[in-house]
């Protein structure tokens, strides 16, 4: 490797001077990339690669100059940009392969890659060197960053300059002529033109130094043609073209004015906002003065930035009537013109909407929320006082007419009952002496002491046969669970338990207070149980009752209803969502009925 002594090297010299004299960005590039392989040595082949914007990384230089970069080689350059950081490898064609980031500012810009064959022990030097020699690179970079800031803030500069002197204006003409004023003086323009689409044409409406102009004359009708060649071909001319030969540009319009008019150097500008073009701008210059590409560049910021505000202040000039018309031409277009697939299409749909709404009809049903009740509610009473000894069913449960569900405790009243009959024996005795004795009073009063018993004993049986409670029907316990009051208390007249059938139902309904106006006795409609989503089943309503209850936030009444037809599943206590049918009216007095309403009723609150 050689090092920086070496300076009696003729070949180092010679790269110096070169990397000295270099006057454009690819030349500085190239010769510091031949410099650098001069200094290290043994390097067979070097790249440069850096950012080059919207592109991406590009190679920027290749030494030997010329050379083709082999598989391996690429992918070196690659990882180096991948990993950000200093690489070294062992290369399978032999030697080595390094590759060092360049950054700025902390941004990865580029990388400089080397295949080279030098002794390992010297690759820390080769890093060494390498890195120390890109912040010859670094320095180009914030250079050529610095001239690109510099330049955009002169255009941006310009464009805001020219801005604040539009917007200064209070009206479109005003604010049109300083803008055409202000870039001639500003471009050293002979003449600049302003126009605005009319239609299908560009109108001019402004030019430099030029108060007023007849629209008939020979000059404003030729800017207009120039104007319609750039918008009609949605590019900017430059006439003549001398930067791009490979423009397929139409400029026959520029050159019959150029010939015409004297102005050799002409810039047509159209202005657009997205793909909507709305206008113009046109510069002229004498022979020996050309537009250059920055100048197209600056040019072409200034305008896009202006020409918007020209075009609102001209919209802000115009009376209501005529934005109205505007607005309604801009959507008669749409509709009826070509494109805009979406607001025909919605169009369509919105005809097809209001044409099914006027002719579609459907019922008319009122909803509510509704519970399920068995027709008859049979209540299980304590017969009398006593103690609960068996508790055979509970609530859920299926029973038969004449199944026993509970039972209380009879001890007591089977004593009491052998004491009657006790007695009653006893009593029969003495009525038998007195009557063989011929001791008729005692044998009467005997007789009424053992009818009384009877009339006892036959209160203890009735007691006894009642101590066995039955079910009355076949059918469903809805309520009642005494297995945890065993060998408890209970009163006479107690509800033990509440038996309902199972093949005959009611249907309990609330109905929102704003729809009871429409329900009336006899009315068809279907329930929805919520255990049972996928069978409706029919019902009738029987009776309005004049029962409310605030439920949700509102005021509910009850209506009931008798269940048509009953299927096996349903029990009573199942809740759901019920609906009674009222007419036919149209869908879109249904949907839109609430809302109706409940603006009536607002207004009404409102209305003084």
């Amino acid at each position: 490797m050689q090092i920086d002594s070496d300076t009696t090297d003729d070949g180092l010299r010679q790269a110096w001077v070169q990397f000295s004299a270099a006057d454009s960005y690819e030349e500085y590039c190239q010769y510091w990339l031949e410099l650098m392989c001069t200094r290290i040595g043994g390097v067979s082949i070097a790249a440069l690669v850096l950012e080059s914007g919207e592109a991406g990384f590009q190679p920027t230089a290749i030494w030997p100059e010329k050379s083709q970069t082999d598989e391996e080689f690429t992918a070196l350059i690659e990882e180096g940009l991948e990993e950000a950081a200093g690489l070294v490898h062992t290369l399978a064609s032999g030697g080595y392969g390094v590759a060092f980031p360049i950054r700025l500012d902390d941004e990865l810009v580029g990388v400089v890659a080397l295949s080279l064959r030098v002794n390992s022990i010297v690759l820390p030097a080769v890093m060494e060197q390498i890195q120390w020699g890109s912040a010859w690179i670094e320095l180009l970079l914030r250079r050529h960053r610095g001239r690109e800031k510099n330049l955009q803030f002169d255009r941006l500069s310009g464009a805001v300059d020219l801005l604040g002197a539009v917007l200064v204006e209070s009206d479109f003409n005003s604010a049109a002529m300083t803008f055409v004023n202000e870039l001639a003086a500003a471009l050293s323009c002979d003449r600049v033109s302003f126009g605005l689409t009319k239609g299908t044409l560009v109108e001019v409406t402004t030019l430099s130094h030029s108060a007023q102009f007849g629209k008939k004359m020979n000059l404003i009708r030729r800017l207009s043609g120039v104007m319609d060649e750039a918008v009609q071909q949605r590019g900017v001319i430059n006439y003549p073209n001398t930067f791009d030969s490979s423009s397929l540009l139409v400029e026959r319009e520029h050159a019959q004015f150029s010939q015409s008019y004297g102005n050799a150097n002409i810039l047509t500008i159209p202005l657009h906002s997205g793909t909507h073009y709305f206008g113009a701008v046109t510069l002229e210059r004498p022979a020996d003065n050309p537009f250059s590409e920055d100048e197209i560049t600056q040019i072409r910021s200034v305008v896009a930035l202006s020409g918007e505000t020209l075009r609102n202040k001209q919209n802000q000039d115009k009376t209501w009537y005529q934005h109205l018309i505007s607005a309604c031409g801009q959507h008669v277009k749409k509709v009826l013109g070509s494109g805009y697939l979406g607001r025909k299409l919605s169009l369509i749909l919105l005809a097809a909407v209001v044409v099914f709404f006027s002719v579609a009809n459907g019922t008319y049903r009122v909803s509510g929320d509704s519970l399920l009740e068995g027709s008859v509610r049979r209540a299980i009473v304590a017969p009398f006082e006593g103690y609960l000894e068996s508790a055979d069913v509970k609530a859920g449960e299926r029973v038969t007419q004449g199944q026993e569900m509970s039972s209380l405790d009879d001890r007591d009243l089977t004593l009491e009952k052998l004491s009657y009959l006790s007695e009653q024996a006893k009593l029969q005795r003495q009525y038998e002496e007195a009557v063989a004795k011929r001791e008729r009073a005692e044998a009467a009063v005997i007789q009424t002491q053992l009818e009384q018993n009877r009339a006892q004993l036959k209160l203890v049986e009735s007691k006894l046969s009642r101590t066995r409670l039955r079910a009355p029907f076949d059918g469903i316990v809805i309520s009642g669970d005494l297995s945890q009051r065993l060998g408890g208390a209970i009163e006479q007249g107690e509800v033990l338990f509440e038996v309902a059938p199972l093949d005959s139902y009611r249907v309990i309904l609330w109905v929102d207070e704003h729809r009871m106006a429409d329900i009336t006795e006899q009315q068809q409609g279907h329930l929805v149980l919520n255990s049972l989503p996928e069978t409706t089943s029919a019902f009738k309503v029987t009776q309005v009752t004049p029962v409310t209850e605030a439920r949700d936030g509102g005021n509910y009444f009850r209506v009931e209803a008798v269940l048509v037809d009953s299927i096996p599943e349903m029990r009573p206590g199942m809740k759901g969502v019920g609906k009674i049918e009222v007419d036919e009216r149209k869908l879109i007095w249904i949907w839109t009925y609430p809302a109706l309403q409940w603006f009536k009723l607002k207004l009404w609150s409102w209305w003084p």
